[in-house]
């Protein structure tokens, strides 16, 4: 039986592939009144719009994952947001030099314009440098052509939009790997329940409790942003620290802004540790979450986000016990040293061989890490 919903999104999405693709009087009125010659992935929901109009750009995001644009003369094509020069978008490839960009939402071709000459809020360290080094190779390479900006669908065999590709992708993720790693993953049920709830948005985050008409403050309570899933597991500034802490730890350049890039990232920095990527990220997201609601339910005020990366710290080795089969009581403890019978690796103290497993490997943030702060300049490129 056909998922109703998904298929409606499907047949949405079509209507934004024959208003990129097609010509007509229909197309020509939607963009004068609505894009206005703008890139489709920079459109916002307004309250003057149509209904009709927002509701296709509920799905807008959805869609421009799934096309590349052949880049030609118009502004049509995001530099950062859409997916045109490698195989994904630039922001993705690229994020800290998006995130301290002061030009987010140029084009590309305002950008060949000036001859791809671009502007950071700040200074870029050795290791931004080498990456901007790279995105300038990257665009120079790509040669602007006299044509129109053209959608290419990727989901597809021949390049073009069938309502049938975007319905299959969108039900890949019930048989996917994420999926698949959640539920035969040695984890408590409780967590497995858990993480399948935020893989379809439903935990009760202070956004989701606003649809269901929930009358109280929606911004989060570590800083003023709204609370989404995202934000509070990724871009929170308590997260921000806690992922910091961890791609710093395996020797990352970046931490990951969100569930979807954490798959890619962990892929990379661990590739041949992927049954524990799960482990790590439930550990991870459930101190964020377990602190969160302490936070929000008993008042109790958190004193530095060291608390949080320690509690990351105990859930890792009590989710490394699960692993190795031996169940242990309860979900919490403090924050102490190493494993007695760990071997500290050659690369960081951070790591340990858990010396009752040759198969697994547990994070363990030492007493110590108190002593770092947001400030500290080892986060600076992670903090940003």
């Amino acid at each position: 039986m056909k998922d109703l919903q998904k298929m409606n999104i499907s047949l949405l999405c079509k209507w934004w592939w024959k208003l990129e693709q097609n010509e007509g009087h229909w197309q020509e009125i939607v963009r004068k009144k609505y894009m206005k010659n703008d890139a489709i992935s920079r459109l916002k929901k307004k309250s003057t719009n149509s209904p009709v109009w927002n509701q296709l750009l509920s799905v807008k995001d959805i869609y421009i994952q799934g096309r590349k644009m052949i880049v030609g003369k118009d502004n049509a094509t995001s530099l950062w947001r859409d997916t045109w020069v490698c195989e994904t978008p630039l922001k993705d490839k690229f994020p800290q030099l998006f995130q301290i960009s002061n030009e987010p939402e140029i084009t590309v071709a305002g950008a060949a314009n000036v001859g791809w000459h671009m502007s950071f809020r700040r200074w870029l360290n050795e290791g931004l440098q080498t990456q901007f080094r790279q995105l300038r190779d990257l665009l120079s390479s790509f040669a602007i052509n006299s044509d129109k900006d053209k959608p290419k669908w990727i989901w597809g065999n021949n390049g073009l939009f069938s309502v049938k590709s975007m319905y299959d992708q969108l039900c890949i993720n019930e048989v996917g790997a994420q999926y698949n790693l959640i539920w035969k993953a040695k984890l408590p049920l409780k967590i497995k329940i858990w993480l399948w709830l935020i893989e379809h948005n439903a935990i009760l985050t202070k956004d989701n409790l606003a649809k269901k008409n929930w009358s109280g403050d929606i911004h989060c309570l570590f800083c003023n942003e709204v609370e989404t899933i995202d934000h509070l597991f990724f871009v929170c500034v308590s997260s921000k620290y806690t992922w910091s802490l961890v791609a710093s730890v395996l020797g990352a350049s970046h931490r990951p802004i969100s569930f979807g890039q954490f798959w890619q990232w962990a892929s990379v920095l661990l590739p041949n540790r992927k049954h524990f990527h799960i482990i790590g990220l439930a550990a991870i997201c459930w101190a964020l979450w377990t602190t969160r609601n302490d936070s929000c339910f008993e008042k109790k005020a958190i004193r530095s986000p060291t608390e949080i990366v320690c509690s990351a710290s105990s859930f890792i080795k009590i989710l490394g016990r699960f692993t190795d089969g031996t169940k242990q009581g309860g979900t919490r403890s403090r924050c102490g040293g190493p494993p007695e019978d760990g071997a500290a690796l050659p690369h960081t103290g951070f790591w340990q061989w858990r010396g009752d497993s040759s198969s697994s490997v547990v994070l363990v943030i030492c007493s110590g890490v108190s002593s770092f702060s947001e400030s500290s300049g080892a986060f600076v490129p992670f903090l940003q």
